[in-house]
């Protein structure tokens, strides 16, 4: 993990290979959401986006979950969860701009199974403010696997002893403006669903506030956080669901007052092979 603290946040969390954090497959039939929504107007805004996903291998379906079967196959679910949710109070003059890609089909690094990218400027009138919040969520957990061999493709990818151990991981990351002048970007990603462990788990979310214009910084509170959950199963012969590690995580950033520049970029990752 590294941590840079300047008014720029980087923070980068990364599982080790002893996390078996592989995923879970598409199901048979898959599906494509996209929105674009572009406003450029004087009066008052509201906009909300939510999905929430699960998805689990488990022969009898979600309505059987809990308990996973435990009998070595592996199975699993996952759940995921994005909503974004802007409104003003008081006339404002508006510029947004919002794009949301979810793909449920299986993807491999560099690609996502949710996407979202926000810029948005605001100049209240008379004290009006724009309230803009973003969250992302990943939740992991599967079994314990007996057979290693079916789940990785790259046949030079070092072997764990024994099973391929149990894990339940979760990672959150959001973020929030109180503004009266307000120019921000905003990033959320995540990718979960792929047909093998050969790509990671990953989550991201960005949240850029500068000026609007030169000389005049955006004015108000942003906040942004991110918190993590991780346990992991032993990956000796016959320990595959005794835990192993845990570890906890979470941090939170906020600035208040006239804001020339504050960056936080949040990332999680977690695999087989990374």
């Amino acid at each position: 993990m590294k941590k840079f603290l300047l008014l720029v946040i980087a923070i980068v969390l990364l599982s080790g290979y002893s996390f078996a954090d592989m995923g879970i497959p598409q199901v048979p039939e898959t599906q494509g959401i996209v929105t674009s929504t572009t406003v450029d107007a004087v009066g008052n805004l509201a906009s909300m986006s939510e999905i929430q996903w699960r998805i689990t291998t488990v022969a009898d379906g979600l309505p059987s979950v809990p308990p996973l079967e435990g009998d070595g196959s592996g199975s699993g679910i996952y759940e995921s969860v994005y909503t974004e949710d802007t409104l003003n109070h008081g006339i404002g003059l508006i510029l947004y701009d919002k794009e949301l890609d979810v793909e449920t089909s299986n993807q491999i690094s560099g690609q996502w199974n949710i996407e979202a990218t926000k810029e948005l400027a605001f100049v209240g009138v008379d004290g009006a403010r724009v309230v803009s919040s973003d969250v992302i969520f990943v939740d992991g957990a599967r079994d314990c696997i007996l057979n290693e061999g079916e789940e990785l493709i790259c046949p030079f990818a070092s072997a764990v002893d024994g099973p391929i151990p149990t894990y339940c991981n979760r990672a959150e990351a959001g973020s929030t403006v109180d503004m009266t002048v307000a120019n921000i970007r905003t990033t959320s990603t995540d990718r979960f669903i792929m047909g093998s462990g050969d790509h990671p788990v990953e989550l991201n979310h960005d949240l850029v506030v500068t000026e609007l214009i030169d000389d005049l910084p955006s004015m108000g509170t942003a906040s942004a956080y991110m918190e993590v959950l991780i346990q992991e199963g032993g990956g000796e012969r016959g320990e595959g669901r005794i835990l192993k590690e845990r570890i906890e995580f979470s941090e939170e950033t906020t600035v208040t007052g006239d804001i020339t520049s504050f960056e936080k970029l949040m990332h999680y990752e977690s695999g087989m092979v990374r």
